[in-house]
């Protein structure tokens, strides 16, 4: 089956644990690190929201965007839109326990990586879909354990008290995750179908 553009359409049969992991994880990250930022915000500088709201939302919009962009393959508008979405709401939040220029930031910087990660995932839909959303996702995952170890990093030195310390064994936990990546990757994402003129 073609489109109306001439391109050949895919469809996504099945999410697997694989993928599921992934934004399980990426999801759990995100919201993490907001609550904890949200709860010492007294203590985190202004650049520094500035720089975790950016992150958060172009991490969350460029992950979502490349999913989406391979799911809904064909139909670039509705993967950048919801892709948008994401990214730009998960940059507000991020942004919002710090002021006003972090929310813009963390919105901007979402609403480009939507964009970005809806054109990739569009654009490597027919060759290596799922090899491209684990390296991203690895990548983003790397990004955001970066992300909550600078803010945790810059409130203790704010702050004159004990603060709630998530790295305290940071190579075992690197290391956990990395073992995951590398056994989900024998598991792919996501099961497609490929229609062929007939829709077989």
């Amino acid at each position: 089956e073609y489109n109306k553009s001439g391109q050949t359409k895919i469809g996504v049969e099945i999410m697997s644990i694989s993928l599921f992991f992934i934004l399980l994880l990426c999801a759990t990250q995100v919201i993490t690190t907001i609550i904890y930022v949200a709860h010492y915000r007294n203590w985190v500088t202004k650049m520094n929201g500035m720089m975790i709201s950016m992150s958060l939302g172009m991490s969350a919009g460029i992950l979502m965007g490349t999913i989406l962009g391979v799911i809904y393959h064909g139909d670039l508008f509705k993967s950048t839109i919801y892709a948008i979405m994401i990214g730009l709401v998960v940059g507000f939040l991020a942004g919002l326990p710090i002021g006003l220029p972090a929310v813009i930031d963390g919105i901007l910087s979402g609403l480009m990586g939507g964009m970005m990660g809806a054109m990739l995932g569009d654009m490597v839909a027919m060759t290596r879909p799922n090899a491209t959303i684990n390296i991203i996702a690895v990548l983003i995952t790397m990004v955001l354990l970066l992300v909550l170890y600078a803010a945790e990093e810059s409130i203790r030195k704010q702050a004159n008290q004990q603060i709630l310390s998530f790295f305290k064994y940071p190579f075992l936990m690197i290391f956990t995750i990395v073992i995951l990546f590398l056994v989900l990757n024998y598991i792919d994402p996501l099961d497609f179908h490929f229609l062929d003129k007939s829709g077989h």
